[in-house]
């Protein structure tokens, strides 16, 4: 009966469309073609490709997030059917759902037979017959996984974006395109990229995308027309398992906290000792060094939490709490910091399970990139057509090249913050464990405890001060969330953990001393402590609005502050405090990357006698 029927199909088809025929031929059989068919999804008109692309401009050949997806579950269900195998030159195993197979293979296996049944159009418009306007261009080399390239763009999808070029989806597989992109400054390349706000760049595991010379020339190009330019990254694997460990470090400081043995440590000292452990997290030079910090201090606000709810006041040494000192509310301050600080260590480990993953993409772009003179193309047509268009200006784009490898990401006020001296080399965010801790600090409790302890007026006064500092930080939250640009969004959470480290911390920490000495009230130290957290809020919102490009045009001072404030470890703080400015212009600021590949290595020479090798 399945023979029957896949037979009246195919003859169904021939009526409505001769030219099938040899297609069903190529797709191997009765049962293949079916499968292309419930590729498909419904049954599609036959449209005409080449006619559609003509009408449509080159902009509007777009996917969705949704199409991405779908298209996921198409290759995943394809290769699990047998329709995509493994090839001599792409000898994927068929198990793997983390890179799968490459988009050579996706495209002869897939892309090219289901857009042949459907009328020899491009994947995105069989998607979106009238178009979909391009947000995002996304460049990229074939030679990834399709599984490593969607999770990719997934994860690192820009807020606000809805549609996304891409131009194994884009173009039209079936069909000869050399006359569209015979100029590549008009190509379809060139006109979605222009139309497009973000260009989303993917790295791979095998060489950098900037040694194909479509790649480097559109990077330039992005450039050139002021584009905002990311690099996606996956989503980390194991982040759920390092906070779960740090979770279960504080788990483990709770039980301890529990034991007679456990009580003898002093009470006062938890400020002095989280406050090292968070600047040892963000200044460790290693990733090991900044998870032991982050696991260290998870156990430490998980023993001082137990303790301080289970402690009574007859049992502190008041050798170092004064007698006079208000317990209840310095029992609620304690556990309200401690909780923050717990916050902010398991947040920490997925923040540097981020960082990590955007490190290695970074070093994914540099690795093999020497030079665009080097870089090679498929086409030797259309690498004579672009080299024709670089002209002279190979240095500018490799300048350019390294610049992009070395920051993360550029865009417009990025690229004005340069050439103000300011070094924006590794531009990335900081995550949201900072954020953790500042909102935590913002939630209003020991109000509640003055106004229970009698103390109405003053009481009052300081639930209004709370209740200021946990607007501002909603206030803050809704402007990330909805308003800020990418670069804004990395240019605020940079700013928050300065901040936080210098304005809102290391006060409380000296008030604190202070308060449990008996030389300032709790009134005193509540209501300075919430000052300092209303101030940090406020800091943080006002140099967000005023944009990483403006601080650095500030006189004399502005070069420095934006500095520190996008510095990152040891050397990013030393940089801040330099007298001279850290590459103004591109030729300084990636003068050491030139050295670095001014001297090539016996190989290199070689490579530049012998003719660049195209791709199979």
């Amino acid at each position: 009966l399945a023979q029957a029927i896949s037979a009246q199909a195919i003859l169904a088809r021939q009526s409505l469309a001769p030219s099938l025929t040899s297609a069903a031929v190529v797709l191997g059989g009765d049962s293949q073609s079916l499968g292309m068919q419930r590729c498909l999804g419904r049954p599609r008109e036959i449209r005409d490709g080449e006619g559609m692309h003509d009408k449509i401009s080159a902009d509007m050949w777009c996917v969705t997030q949704t199409d991405l997806r779908r298209l996921r579950r198409e290759v995943s269900k394809a290769i699990k059917q047998g329709r995509i195998l493994p090839t001599d030159q792409d000898d994927f195993d068929p198990r793997d759902n983390v890179y799968g197979p490459t988009f050579y293979t996706v495209n002869e296996q897939l892309i090219k037979p289901v857009t042949a049944q459907a009328g020899n159009m491009s994947w995105a418009l069989m998607k979106h017959p009238s178009g979909k306007k391009c947000d995002v261009f996304i460049t990229h080399a074939w030679i990834e996984g399709v599984f490593e390239f969607i999770d990719k763009v997934l994860n690192s999808w820009p807020r606000g974006a809805k549609h996304a070029w891409c131009c194994m989806l884009a173009n039209p597989q079936n069909l000869d395109i050399s006359h569209l992109i015979k100029t590549p400054s008009s190509s379809p390349f060139a006109v979605a990229l222009e139309s497009a706000t973000y260009m989303l760049v993917v790295p791979n595991r095998h060489a950098s995308i900037y040694t194909r010379l479509w790649c480097s020339y559109e990077a330039y190009l992005a450039y050139d027309m002021n584009k905002i330019i990311m690099t996606a990254s996956p989503i980390p694997s194991g982040r759920w398992c390092a906070m779960s460990i740090a979770f279960l470090c504080s788990v483990v400081g709770m039980c301890f906290s529990l034991c007679p043995w456990g009580r003898t440590f002093i009470f006062y000292a938890f400020g002095f000792t989280t406050y090292p452990l968070i600047l040892g997290s963000v200044l460790s030079s290693t990733y090991t060094a900044s998870r032991i910090c982050n696991l260290v201090g998870a156990f430490w606000c998980g023993y001082y939490i137990v303790t301080m709810k289970t402690v009574t006041k007859e049992q502190v040494r008041f050798d170092v709490l004064h007698p006079d000192t208000d317990w209840e509310a310095w029992r609620a301050s304690m556990v309200q910091s401690a909780s923050s600080l717990l916050g902010y260590f398991i947040i920490g480990e997925m923040d540097r399970l981020i960082k990590m993953a955007r490190d290695h993409e970074g070093e994914l772009l540099s690795a093999r990139y020497t030079s665009v003179c080097k870089a090679d193309c498929t086409s030797l047509t259309d690498a004579e057509n672009i080299r024709v268009e670089i002209g002279d200006q190979e240095e500018e784009v490799d300048s350019t090249v390294r610049q992009l490898i070395k920051a993360g990401m550029s865009s417009e006020r990025l690229r004005a913050t340069a050439r103000c001296g300011v070094d924006v080399g590794h531009f990335t965010s900081v995550g949201f464990s900072f954020a953790t801790l500042m909102t935590g600090d913002s939630v209003p409790m020991s109000s509640d405890v003055m106004l229970s302890s009698g103390n109405q007026e003053f009481g009052i006064a300081l639930s209004v001060l709370e209740s200021l500092g946990a607007f501002l930080a909603c206030v803050w939250v809704l402007c990330w969330r909805c308003c800020l640009s990418p670069d804004n969004q990395i240019f605020s959470t940079l700013v928050m953990q300065k901040v936080c480290l210098i304005v809102q911390r290391p006060p409380q920490l000296v008030l604190l001393v202070l308060w449990q000495s008996g030389r300032i009230q709790a009134n005193t130290y509540m209501f300075v402590g919430n000052s300092c957290t209303v101030l940090a809020w406020a800091l943080v919102l006002v140099l967000t609005l005023a944009r990483l490009d403006r601080v650095a045009r500030l006189p004399r001072v502005g070069r420095g502050l934006a500095q520190f404030l996008v510095a990152r470890g040891r050397a990013g703080f030393r940089k801040a405090f330099s007298a001279e400015p850290v590459g103004r212009g591109s030729k300084e600021s990636d003068s050491e990357d030139e050295t670095s590949s001014s001297s090539p290595s016996a190989s290199d020479a070689e490579d530049e006698e012998a003719p660049p090798e195209v791709e199979p």
